[in-house]
């Protein structure tokens, strides 16, 4: 009997699950309230225990409105009828949104399940658990109409305040859980109040830091646009030089940079149309891979998922690079890619999705491995959307989650804990004429997941 109690209350089940638990003392008599039952009757228990049959009422549909509310029925019962008073323990494994964490059945075996979804149009998965069984709902959310994204603090103000003209680009949050943002000449950083000042710095010149990336020991890497080079500001301010050339040619327009789970940098030169994996501790460039920029399009962001391949977006550089002859001003050539990473370098590169739009910038992945990646179309020289797209962990097309108002999406981070885990906080690019010079800054959007660690 001890045996039998123990496996109901190891399988989660209450006593007021309307089975007949015995409870005995230390010396194994039975307390009068509470006579023994016979073996057959102990064994007819056991049996409806392990005979328990969950499902739902009805199949959740297949799809759903993101932040939608569900509202959802699981089904307990045994070969003798419905399961009354039993406990399921629900959890939302995928897609964030919300759920009670334990409901009751009732008379009919029933149990009700209001479920909302997230925000982000991304595969949504919860699990409804009693005893040995469980139930599993999945949802695609779906957006019909993009989120917009709110102002964080006042940059431009404080950038204006400070002298300093030109446009915002990427950012990047430091040990402190600050956010760092490159802006001409240096770096703004801001706390999770929205104030901020230039960061103090000294050694080679910061001339305009397009990409931002830390690595474990604290040191920040940036693609240094204008200064043509990949510099690393140490945590005590330091600015040195790290490369101004790859493969014997100078760099062209160093854009982006992200540090792998290898400690290698890794820097795009869409001028170039080339990634480069750069060796801190060798000081030099150790692999390349070249894309083809009148199909392709150069590569811009960067970010690693959970198995370490590399994905990026891609632009179409005729405007950005003053490339002539290879393809039409607005030629939708941005996409995304995924690169694996091998022990001597790079492997294929393999197209995700093309056609996204004129020119790809940020990506950033979340802790379920989805993949956000900012898009902007250009029609001439009017822009006609600046928007962040999201790829499924598990594949499909691209959907938008968020659009501009108004301004220009650069680049993008996950929130760390004083700002918000669960909301991408966006850099803007101030380019006229595609928008005004004051159009510099800060957004940000909750979309409901946290972003993956971007160093192990």
């Amino acid at each position: 009997m001890r045996l039998f109690l123990a496996a109901v209350l190891a399988a989660g089940l209450p006593l007021a699950a309307g089975l007949p638990l015995i409870a005995c003392d230390d010396g194994g008599s039975t307390p009068d309230a509470a006579p023994r039952p016979d073996a057959a009757t102990s064994a007819d228990a056991a049996m409806a225990f392990s005979s328990l049959s969950l499902t739902w009422e009805a199949e959740p549909a297949a799809e759903g409105a993101a932040g939608e509310a569900l509202d959802l029925v699981a089904v307990v019962s045994t070969p003798a009828g419905p399961a009354a008073g039993l406990s399921l323990d629900v959890v939302v494994e995928r897609g964030g949104g919300s759920a009670a964490a334990t409901v009751l059945t009732d008379a009919a075996g029933r149990a009700g399940i209001g479920w909302t979804l997230g925000v982000a149009p991304v595969q949504n998965r919860l699990r409804a658990t009693v005893g040995a069984g469980s139930v599993v709902a999945v949802v695609d959310a779906v957006r019909a109409t993009p989120l917009g994204s709110d102002g964080f603090g006042g940059v431009d103000a404080r950038l204006t305040e400070l002298g300093v003209e030109g446009s915002t680009e990427d950012l990047a949050f430091d040990t402190d859980g600050a956010i760092v943002l490159g802006v001409p000449g240096g770096l703004l950083r801001l706390d999770a109040a929205g104030e901020g000042d230039l960061l103090p710095t000294h050694g080679d010149a910061l001339v305009a830091p397009l990409g931002v990336a830390y690595d474990r020991a604290g040191n920040l890497w940036v693609a240094d646009g204008k200064g043509l080079a990949l510099r690393r500001v140490s945590p005590d301010g330091e600015v040195t030089t790290a490369l101004t050339e790859v493969d014997g040619a100078p760099l062209e327009g160093p854009n982006y940079v992200a540090v792998g789970p290898d400690g290698h940098v890794y820097l795009s030169d869409p001028c170039r149309g080339l990634i480069a994996r750069y060796d801190p501790a060798a000081g030099a460039v150790v692999a390349t891979q070249a894309f083809d920029l009148p199909t392709e399009g150069g590569p811009n962001g960067l970010a690693f998922d959970a198995e370490g391949a590399l994905w990026l977006a891609t632009e179409n550089t005729v405007l950005t690079c003053r490339h002539t002859g290879i393809a039409a001003l607005d030629a939708p050539l941005a996409g995304l890619f995924r690169v694996p990473i091998t022990a001597d370098g790079f492997g294929p590169h393999e197209a995700v999705e093309a056609g996204l739009g004129v020119f790809g910038d940020g990506v950033a992945i979340d802790a379920e491995g989805n993949i956000y990646a900012i898009f902007d179309g250009v029609v001439g020289l009017q822009l006609s959307e600046s928007a962040v797209w999201v790829r499924r962990a598990e594949g499909g097309p691209m959907s938008r989650l968020a659009v501009a108002d108004g301004a220009i999406y650069a680049n993008l981070a996950f929130g760390t804990a004083p700002f918000g885990e669960t909301s991408i906080y966006l850099s803007l690019l101030a380019i006229p004429p595609f928008t005004p010079a004051s159009a510099r800054g800060v957004q940000r959007v909750e979309v409901g997941l946290p972003g993956r660690p971007l160093l192990p």
